[in-house]
This record gives C-alpha cells, structure tokens and sequence, in this order.
C-alpha cells in the first residue's frame, strides 16, 4: 500500500476523505489495519517457530512430563501454552529466543512503523492467570491474579460464549493499536473452579515471591507450574465415586468428560446419589443417538442436568442462568443444548422420568 492521496477515500472504510479521517491524525496507517497485520505475524511466528526450530520447541514441549496423563484436549490447551511460553522466554534458537531470532530475519519485513511498534511491545509479554471482575458494553474488566494489576479487553458482546463474571482466563495479553487483546488465544476456567484453582497456583507463586523473585518473574520462569496447577495437578478433596462413568464405553474422550462433568456437577447436597447413574444413562443414549459435536463438555453436562429436572424431581427446578454460573458458560448456551437433547429423547422422555423418580 503506497501513499494515500489527500483527497482519496480513506483506507480505513470510514468513507471521508483521507484528510479529513485518519490523514488528519498523527498515525499515516489506520490502527485497526495494524492489529490485523500484527494478527498475521503472530500466526507467522508461530508457524515460523514450529517449522525452523522444530526439533528445539518440541523437545522443550515434551520435557514437561504431566503431558502424558493429560486428555486430547487439555494436551492440546498445553501445548499451546508451553509452546508460546517457549517462544518468547527460553533460548531455543541458539543464545536467543526465537522470538529475539525472527524479529531478527524478519524485522525488516514489518515496514508500518505502527505494526512494527505492536510487534516490538511483544518482547514485554508476560502470561497471565486473570479473573473477570466485571463485563459492561463490551469491556472485560479483569484483576491480574497473581499481580493484581488491573486492566480492560475489549471482546464481542454478541458473543453468546464469553466468559461469566467470576471466570478465571489463562493467556498471553498484549496491547493491539489502541486495545489490549490476547495473544492468539486464551483458556477460560469455570467459575466453579476458580477458587480452587487460584489456591492451587498461589501455593507455586507465595513459594516463589519467598526465593526473592517477583510475580513477573514467576509467571514468567515458572509459567510450567502454572499450567500443571490448573490442567494437571489432582484436587486435593476425595473424588466422588466414578463407576458409573468409567465402566461405560464412550464414544470419544470429549463424551466421557462430560459425563464426568455431569456426575461432578450433581454431586452434592442437591442431588441423591443414586440418581447419578440414570443421568449418566440419559447422557450416554443421547450420544448413541445423536452424535454431538462438543466443543465445551460443560456445556451439555449443565444442559443435562436442566434436562433432569424439566422431567422429573417431583417438580423442582433449577433456572438456566444459576447453571450458568455453576458450569461456567453462557444462559443461551445451556438453552440451545437442552432443546437439543429434549428432542433428541423426546421418545424416550417418559422413560427416563420414570427412572430417575424410582
């Protein structure tokens, strides 16, 4: 893109002229345009990362041994997360990082001095383990667990998916033009599970601060122990029996951790626990019959459990937007899983209702 001529639209859509748009700003190139280049060089990386130093990062990766009991899934999230840790904070390329290396070859690349500044801030980059304190018109409010610095993302509103306040988010932030983003991806926790996951990784971060070091510095040498604190290391409370979902055979992994989620879910006070295995039948036919693409297990483990008490439990009920909250996804999720099932089994209803009052 060569120079844009005063009286020429401007490039940024807007559909004033360049002068009287972004022409008339300090900036000669649109931020948005920016992010969306830096967006570009941050899958480039990666791919640059995992092709050139291919053998490096994943000997790096597959050092960590708490991978090898993890399922596909959490493996993935894992690896991610290792992965770009490694990238930016281990000397894989040599006495650099790899990051260090490619903005190195590829630094002269960049020739917008605005993607080149978002690129460079980068190097400032430090993993983080947030909690949503609050959502308004857009703007995630969150509180730095381990800093307790504060600061706002800018995400989609008509998302149906985003994170409930409460929830704990895993990643990488980073600034892009005039918002702060996260860096390719990020991982959300249930709000059920945030207060003893926090507890988890404070036991790593208090025990670091005492060697001298400072919460940067441990999210950044130790960020290991962070992801084996959230996807690997055992609860320390007794796990509630797990016949039920252990002697059926499933399908895939992602259909057996819901249903582990479903009998976690309902453990409790709430639920007597003879009524596990019923629920866990109603699950196990729904996925004989349907098949589901599952995306997040604890979205259909919360519809299930909606379900339950649509048919039966002498009545009682329980509102989507409390399940919401327990399972950590959206009201409208639940909604569109739940009509899924319920028709789905609309033939066996009868049935199941029977079952679970018995």
């Amino acid at each position: 893109m060569g120079k844009v001529k005063r009286n020429a639209p401007c490039p940024c859509g807007s559909g004033k002229k360049y002068k009287k748009c972004c022409g008339s700003k300090v900036v000669d190139f649109p931020a948005e345009l920016a992010a969306k280049e830096a967006k570009q060089i941050q899958e480039d990386l990666v791919e640059y990362a995992f092709t050139v130093h291919r053998e490096s990062i994943s000997g790096f990766i597959n050092q960590h041994d708490f991978l090898s009991a993890m399922d596909r899934q959490t493996k993935d999230i894992s690896v991610f997360n290792l992965g770009i840790w490694g990238i930016f904070f281990h000397p894989l390329a040599g006495e650099k990082t790899i990051f260090e290396e490619y903005l190195q070859k590829k630094g002269d690349s960049i020739t917008r001095p605005k993607t080149r500044e978002i690129v460079e801030s980068w190097q400032s980059m430090t993993p983080a383990l947030l909690l949503l304190k609050d959502l308004k018109e857009g703007i995630i409010h969150f509180e730095d667990v381990i800093t307790a610095k504060q600061f706002e993302v800018e995400m989609d509103a008509s998302n149906q998916d985003l994170p409930p306040v409460g929830s704990l988010i895993l990643g990488y932030p980073i600034h892009e033009a005039e918002k702060a983003e996260f860096f390719m991806q990020f991982t959300i926790f249930p709000v059920k599970r945030t207060e003893a996951l926090i507890s988890k990784v404070k036991k790593y971060a208090d025990a670091a601060v005492k060697d001298g070091k400072t919460p940067e510095d441990f999210m950044k040498q130790e960020f290991n122990n962070v992801l084996f604190a959230l996807l690997a290391e055992k609860d320390e409370e007794p796990q509630a029996e797990k016949a039920e979902v252990s002697t059926v055979e499933w399908a895939n992994d992602l259909e057996k951790e819901t249903a582990t989620a479903i009998e976690e879910g309902m453990s409790g006070e709430e639920y007597p626990t003879e009524l596990i295995p019923a629920v866990i039948d109603i699950w196990k036919t729904f996925c004989e019959k349907k098949s589901p693409v599952i995306r997040k297990p604890e979205a259909f483990a919360a519809a299930v459990e909606y379900y339950v008490n649509a048919i039966s439990l002498n009545g009682a009920s329980v509102s989507q937007a409390k399940l919401a909250k327990k399972y950590g996804v959206s009201a409208s999720t639940i909604s569109s899983r739940y009509k899924e099932i319920e028709s789905t089994l609309q033939d066996e209803a009868d049935r199941f209702a029977q079952a679970l009052s018995s």
